[in-house]
């Protein structure tokens, strides 16, 4: 890849599509590094409105710098015991997921994960405590890796089992768990020969907007450290649940 290939590749793109889609991958970019997740829930509709095709490959490799960016600044806070145990949720969640693919509409899927999701962030505000053991991280994780593979928003069901920690912990936990994921989806994509030239040049132009979100997220992230990350984990949750059901789950009420 050089830059006249890159140069050819921006051209095709009007001057708003660029400078819009910059500016909602780093929206995207800075929200994630400063609470741990929410970067495809910025980003993603934007994208898919300037052209489908830069959902879901090219995303992915802009994704995959924003996990390593986060990664890099908050593994030393990571719950690596915890994530393990997350990780052993992931096993039967990806399994259902790839099972309900076949047997289910995409809009029955994202309606129950929505449903969960709120149901989830409805208990967190009546004084439910969920806490980062394995009697949380094991169904959480089952719940996170269901909810990838059926809608891509995997993050709110890890964020609510941490969402009472300090916020370097969640952001730790959260950046090492999605860069795994993200390294995980990258090799997917190689073996299926989604990961191709043009996607791999679309998802390169989307960096400079990443590199300017890490760094308008750190001193986001000061700002919500002071008290201020569960209230944040608690919305966006709730958010992301209801842009998947209506991205997602609108046919079941036409």
């Amino acid at each position: 890849m050089n830059l006249d290939t890159l140069m050819q590749a921006a051209e095709a793109y009007p001057a708003w599509a660029m400078l819009l889609g910059l500016l909602a991958v780093g929206a995207g970019a800075a929200l994630q590094s400063a609470v741990g997740f929410g970067f495809a829930l910025v980003a993603a509709p934007v994208l898919l409105f300037i052209d489908p095709r830069l959902v879901p490959v090219p995303i992915t490799v802009a994704a995959l710098l924003v996990t390593a960016g986060n990664f890099v600044l908050d593994h030393r806070h990571a719950d690596w015991r915890g994530l393990a145990w997350v990780g052993l949720g992931n096993v039967p969640g990806y399994l259902a997921g790839s099972l309900a693919l076949t047997l289910l509409p995409v809009a029955h899927m994202a309606l129950l994960f929505g449903g969960l999701t709120l149901s989830m962030v409805g208990l967190s505000i009546s004084h439910l405590h969920f806490k980062p053991s394995p009697r949380w991280q094991l169904p959480m994780g089952a719940l996170s890796a269901f909810s990838g593979v059926t809608t891509s928003m995997n993050g709110p069901p890890v964020a609510l089992v941490y969402q009472h920690a300090p916020g370097p912990l969640v952001r730790g936990s959260l950046s090492a768990y999605f860069f795994i994921s993200n390294l995980v989806l990258i090799g997917l994509f190689l073996g299926l020969g989604e990961l191709d030239a043009s996607a791999l040049v679309a998802g390169t132009l989307l960096l400079p907007g990443v590199l300017l979100g890490l760094w308008v997220g750190r001193p986001l992230a000061s700002w919500l450290d002071a008290g201020r990350t569960r209230r944040a984990v608690l919305w966006i949750s709730a958010v992301s649940a209801v842009a998947v059901m209506l991205r997602y789950g609108a046919p079941v009420f036409r």
